[in-house]
């Protein structure tokens, strides 16, 4: 009995000798053999063609609804405890209503720049103290006042002889 169980020892040794020196050592040599350089090729540049962009109703009916998505997102992570995505969509709702008031003539941009800087002042809040249990209440009354303005008093189907010729910084 104890020479068949050596014998089996024996085989299974020497097929697992076998085995390793069959298969080699190739992946542990490759990772001693110096590997050579790649060489650097110059970086390629592409001229970017601009486009001559001026607002129409087309590009402020775009960013309206833009604006739209992102008030609504806002709304909806609010209560949620995610900053980032608070802060993002802040950001993002604050910089699409921008671009609508840059769209309108100058009687309907000052009156959209109202509701724009009660979300800067918004979003400073948001990014200085975040939202707590305390002001949340009150950042979502904010957001919801200003949503109800910008849908009753900017809406695409009533600015169709508002908008601007040219942007303001040209």
């Amino acid at each position: 009995m104890l020479r068949f169980l050596f014998r089996i020892t024996c085989y299974a040794v020497c097929l697992l000798g076998v085995t390793v020196l069959s298969s080699g050592c190739a992946q542990l040599r490759d990772k001693f053999v110096r590997k050579p350089k790649e060489e650097v090729s110059a970086k390629r540049f592409y001229a970017v063609k601009e486009y001559d962009v001026r607002p129409s109703l087309e590009l402020y009916t775009k960013r309206y609804v833009f604006w739209k998505t992102w008030h609504k997102e806002l709304l909806d992570v609010l209560p949620k405890e995610n900053s980032k995505k608070i802060t993002v969509a802040v950001e993002q709702e604050l910089s699409n209503l921008m671009d609508m008031r840059n769209m309108l003539t100058e009687d309907r941009a000052v009156l959209l720049q109202k509701d724009v800087d009660e979300l800067a002042e918004i979003e400073q809040e948001i990014k200085s103290g975040g939202v707590t249990r305390g002001n949340r209440v009150q950042i979502r009354r904010k957001l919801e006042e200003i949503g109800r303005r910008v849908k009753r008093d900017f809406t695409y189907k009533k600015m169709g002889g508002k908008i601007r010729n040219d942007f303001p910084d040209k």
